[in-house]
């Protein structure tokens, strides 16, 4: 594998069973060499299919029954702005969290032979990655994304990733979006409400550090920071007086309680990775929802 890929599986491992299995579309059906049953032969089947010797013995004309698998067409919307370089509460970039996100994404495919491609990008625009299936088509998506985030990326906007997905991929697709955490506003609103009847759609938002430290903090953190998005000045948390803490706290935490039900509204499986530990576990969470939708 190659240098990203193995990073991801550091944090993903190996075990990929059972996951991604499910959901509302069977986009490509093939089937597979593990056999099954025997059943009556009926009209139309597959005359290649029929177990001659089974037939002879049981006096009727037989069919081999074969384990039906169920491939996907997976397209990751990712944001490769700025907001991806800013600090996760893990203390990694946000860009390293998402990397090892879509790569443990796609060490799942491999297993079951998914295709898999990816649009990223920012406010200027889009990079689309056609689907395609192996581990040298995946390291090439990381590399691309990664060189995205690393050199002068424009402001985050995902809608315009999302925005392009709507108008350009009319067949079903698995779309799984890979971004910071978004306002919970009506352009968020009207692109799922465009997006969801035609693709399913899973969320996994890396989390935003908080600019005045943990609630079990007691050390007042005076460092100066700035805002990735546009360069604003933030003030550290002895400045701001804890009054303005509390209130910061209480915003931060209604905004992701109107994200969580604006995506639940679109019935769309999210989850909030704090880091690279926690890939594993977020994956884990959003395909068993998807198995269930199905």
């Amino acid at each position: 594998m190659g240098r990203h890929l193995d990073s991801a599986k550091a944090h993903f491992g190996r075990d990929t069973a059972g996951l991604l299995d499910g959901g509302r579309y069977s986009l490509v059906h093939t089937r597979s060499l593990e056999f099954d049953d025997l059943r009556p032969y009926v009209p139309g089947d597959d005359v290649r299919d029929i177990d001659w010797k089974a037939s002879a013995r049981s006096g009727d004309v037989l069919i081999k029954r074969f384990v039906s698998e169920k491939h996907h067409k997976i397209l990751v919307v990712a944001d490769a702005g700025r907001n991806m370089t800013a600090v996760a509460p893990s203390g990694e970039y946000k860009r390293d969290v998402a990397m090892h996100l879509i790569g443990a994404l796609g060490l799942i495919t491999l297993r079951r032979s998914d295709e898999i491609g990816m649009v990223f990008g920012d406010t200027r625009g889009c990079v689309d990655i056609r689907l395609r299936r192996g581990e040298t088509h995946l390291e090439y998506m990381l590399t691309h994304y990664l060189s995205h985030t690393l050199t002068h990326p424009g402001r985050s906007d995902v809608i315009t990733q999302l925005s392009w997905v709507t108008e350009h991929y009319r067949r079903p697709h698995l779309i799984v979006v890979v971004s910071d955490e978004p306002d919970a506003d009506e352009r968020l609103a009207a692109t799922l409400t465009r997006l969801r009847p035609r693709h399913d759609v899973l969320w996994a938002m890396v989390a935003d550090a908080s600019a005045v430290g943990s609630p079990d903090d007691t050390t007042a953190d005076d460092t100066i920071g700035y805002d990735v998005s546009d360069g604003r000045t933030v003030l550290g948390a002895a400045d701001l007086g804890a009054d303005v803490i509390a209130a910061y706290r209480d915003a931060e935490a209604a905004r992701r309680e109107a994200v969580s039900e604006l995506m639940t509204a679109h019935a769309v499986p999210h989850v909030v990775v704090e880091g690279s530990r926690g890939v594993r576990a977020g994956l884990v969470g959003l395909a068993g929802v998807f198995a269930r939708a199905g």
